[in-house]
């Protein structure tokens, strides 16, 4: 029982240290992040121009393939629409027969 608790208790320290070298982490890079912030915000107002073009590039070539996708949407859809519909064609003709059948032997109307 002895050797169970002091089990225990040496993964409470290790769990303690672990958790004070985690601290330890998070202060620096809490620390490193604050420092070179200025150093990114002057990188991105520096590349900010051409982050702006890689923008409009992405909307034109958006605004090329939208027609292609849309017709690829629809293609699949009508895809999707005949595999749903031809596993029922067999009942649609067994339908058929019953209703020539029907109209067959139907007695005529008399006038």
């Amino acid at each position: 029982m002895v050797e169970l608790f002091s089990l225990v208790a040496l993964f409470v320290v290790f769990g303690l240290i672990a958790g004070l070298v985690m601290m330890v982490g998070l202060a620096l890079k809490l620390v490193f992040w604050l420092v070179f912030l200025p150093i990114r915000l002057a990188f991105k107002l520096l590349f900010l121009p051409f982050t702006l073009l890689k923008w409009t590039f992405k909307g034109l070539g958006l605004l090329f393939a939208l027609p292609l996708m849309l017709i690829a949407v629809v293609v699949g859809g009508l895809a999707i629409l005949a595999a749903l519909i031809v596993p029922l064609l067999p009942l649609v003709f067994l339908a058929f027969v019953v209703w020539a059948l029907f109209r067959l032997f139907r007695r005529p109307a008399v006038a």
